[in-house]
């Protein structure tokens, strides 16, 4: 599932600035991350005072480890967080119209919007709650400054789904209330309407409508976005979801197999990516009654995972994940042999 919110307010960017931000999103699209960042840098070097170059290349460095399994580039992540919203805050002051002011909040929630789900994927939940509550703040802001920028309902949309599914325990005096179904709605906003985020919220509404409720709706837009930019990982990865929520199996196999070789080409090195790749393949076989195949893909997504940093965020449910698969297909071929041996007696 990308993380990318941003947008540009007519009349405000300049066509230089505005040709180099259509350039970098479409960089990530064909998931060449690192001549995004490069023009990113340009950009903010260009413009400098201007937040949103950083929003862009904050969005892209976080795409990049999502989508690599890695943090390789967190130390840089954090510390264009931290500048972008210093000249945010700074842009603030100077801020003639309230469109201008709407798009600085924009980016402000941007900024803060990254910073929280990447720390939360680190367990630094109170870090991260802090930054939720900023952004989801800012993300308001901006729209009652202004309500046509569609772009800013993915953010706050996104927000809104992650406060619904907390922890109970934690839900009790953090976020009261259920916002699926409101978020499902914000989200749906942008992609209908979004100027530069439409793609990327079309990607997360597919996923968080196939997480909540599996529909042929969630399967359409996966693939929609799919067709669009064909050569992206992460939405490969969307549209295996989708595939896997309403069961259909066959298709998550060759939602995998296509992922195998886009995998290792780039992300030969990343083992967690390539041990989650098998893996899939493994439960897609499973489930197909391709036993053998399971068992072979299992084997080979274990042996990427054995050199996985234990640091690794989300290795431990991983692991039980593979534990599970494993545990599911020895019961099979359990279940398969005492048949044969019924089957021969009964002869």
């Amino acid at each position: 599932m990308f993380t990318l919110f941003l947008t540009i307010l007519a009349g405000i960017v300049t066509p230089e600035l505005d040709l180099g931000i259509h350039t970098g999103i479409f960089l990530i699209y064909q998931d060449d991350f690192y001549y995004a960042r490069e023009v990113f840098d340009t950009l903010i070097r260009d413009f400098s005072g201007n937040p949103l170059p950083y929003v862009m290349k904050a969005g892209a460095l976080d795409t990049y480890m999502l989508d690599h399994s890695t943090r390789e580039w967190e130390d840089e992540f954090f510390a264009t967080v931290k500048e972008g919203i210093d000249v945010s805050k700074s842009a603030i002051e100077k801020a003639k119209s309230r469109e201008d002011s709407a798009w600085i909040y924009f980016s402000l929630a941007s900024l803060h919007g990254y910073r929280a789900i990447r720390r939360g994927r680190n367990r630094n939940y109170l870090s991260a709650l802090r930054d939720a509550y900023s952004a989801i703040s800012f993300y308001k802001k901006t729209l009652h400054l202004d309500p046509r920028l569609y772009d800013a309902y993915l953010g706050l949309g996104s927000f809104h789904f992650a406060m619904s599914e907390l922890p109970r325990f934690v839900k009790w005096f953090v976020a009261p209330g259920d916002y699926r179904r409101r978020a499902l709605k914000e989200i749906k906003l942008a992609a209908d309407s979004g100027k530069y985020t439409r793609i990327v919220a079309k990607d997360t509404y597919a996923w968080i409508l196939a997480y909540l409720k599996p529909t042929r709706d969630a399967v359409k837009y996966a693939e929609e976005v799919v067709d669009s930019f064909p050569n992206s990982r992460s939405f490969w990865w969307t549209l295996g979801f989708t595939y896997r929520r309403k069961g259909y199996w066959w298709k998550v196999e060759q939602v995998f197999k296509r992922l195998i070789p886009m995998t290792l080409k780039d992300q030969r090195e990343y083992y967690f990516s390539v041990a989650l790749v098998y893996f899939n393949l493994a439960r897609a076989k499973y489930f197909t009654g391709k036993i053998s195949d399971a068992t072979w893909y299992l084997d080979l997504a274990n042996l990427y995972l054995y050199f996985v940093n234990e640091d690794q965020p989300g290795l431990k449910e991983t692991k039980k994940s593979f534990q599970r698969l494993r545990r599911l297909i020895e019961r099979r071929k359990e279940w398969r042999g005492s048949h044969a041996k019924r089957i021969g007696k009964n002869r």
